[in-house]
């Protein structure tokens, strides 16, 4: 844990994160969501000792502006639970009380704006405060592109992590604290060896496959901030909003849906494969993508060439 915690509620987050990590969540869980409200807290409520219904009604409407953050709630709701475990005053949300998300349907690339997105990422300029970074733009999408990855679990790869021999790539303590192995295609591999040993003249000392220019792990945020800018560099249009590193994903489930499609397998026997290779809790999460089909199906050709699961065309 590097950030410091600073409002009047910060011993209590910092003993519900070791509370947390000590029952084997992992950090990534929960590091991001209380460091948000410690400094929700500091700018909006300097002076309080006592997490009351106010603050626990403003931070939700504060974090789900346009009821977009289906997990707004759920970490004001621990914390107080949390509070109250330890014989803190707190005020818990009814669990009833959250409102129901609507997610919004992911964002289908044509294979024009793939290719232009992946051409902005080769051509990201240098900045001498960060050097290893036109490298690894470049990287990162394709590695989360040809294997599906949601953004945390590619921002928090190791190094450990790729064997090149065995030529996969282990994910550790995702969502729902499983972890899993993808075997992956020789370009992945050879992606990410080429990455790697360009990334230890820079960092040689940095646990992180993909370090910061401080070494450590990147934050979501950054994430998005390099997605968009390459989206709107590769002068992709912008309808009704900018896709996200998230949608990377989803394309990849599409597209191996699609191949297989043209193949002529049978969708309901290859599913399983699928969703375990993303690492989805259940097949209903991955049967989602196949009301997807017919509008990629119009927008886009087929792939030509190589795999997605165990050879992705990068």
């Amino acid at each position: 844990m590097t950030y410091k915690y600073q409002s009047n509620f910060a011993d209590d987050l910092i003993a519900m994160f070791n509370y947390k990590i000590a029952l084997g969540y992992s950090a990534i869980s929960y590091e991001g969501g209380l460091r948000r409200l410690d400094m929700f807290f500091l700018e909006y409520f300097p002076t309080c000792c006592v997490l009351s219904q106010e603050i626990v009604n403003a931070w939700c409407d504060h974090e789900n502006v346009n009821n977009k953050a289906p997990n707004h709630a759920i970490i004001i709701r621990e914390f107080a639970k949390f509070l109250i475990s330890i014989g803190k005053d707190a005020y818990v949300l009814p669990d009833k009380a959250r409102k129901k998300y609507k997610p919004e349907l992911p964002c289908i690339f044509t294979e024009a704006e793939i290719s232009a997105f992946f051409h902005a990422t080769d051509i990201y300029p240098h900045r001498n405060n960060s050097p290893l970074l036109e490298y690894t733009i470049p990287t990162i999408f394709r590695v989360q592109f040809a294997c599906g990855l949601r953004p945390k679990e590619v921002l928090h790869l190791q190094k450990t992590d790729i064997d090149y021999k065995n030529k996969n790539i282990y994910i550790r303590q995702s969502k729902r604290h499983k972890d899993r192995v993808l075997p992956v295609s020789d370009d992945v591999i050879q992606l990410c060896k080429k990455y790697n040993e360009i990334s230890k003249m820079f960092y040689p000392e940095a646990a992180c496959f993909f370090p910061s220019n401080h070494g450590d792990v990147y934050e979501s945020g950054w994430l998005e901030r390099a997605f968009r800018k390459c989206w709107i560099a590769a002068g992709n249009t912008i309808e009704n909003r900018v896709p996200s590193p998230y949608d990377l994903r989803h394309n990849f489930a599409t597209r191996t849906l699609m191949k297989w499609v043209e193949e002529g397998k049978d969708l309901d026997s290859y599913i399983p494969y699928l969703s375990a290779y993303m690492g989805h809790g259940s097949f209903s999460s991955t049967f989602y993508y196949i009301h997807l089909l017919p509008e990629r199906l119009s927008k886009m050709a087929f792939m030509d060439a190589g795999t997605i699961i165990g050879g992705a065309n990068i």
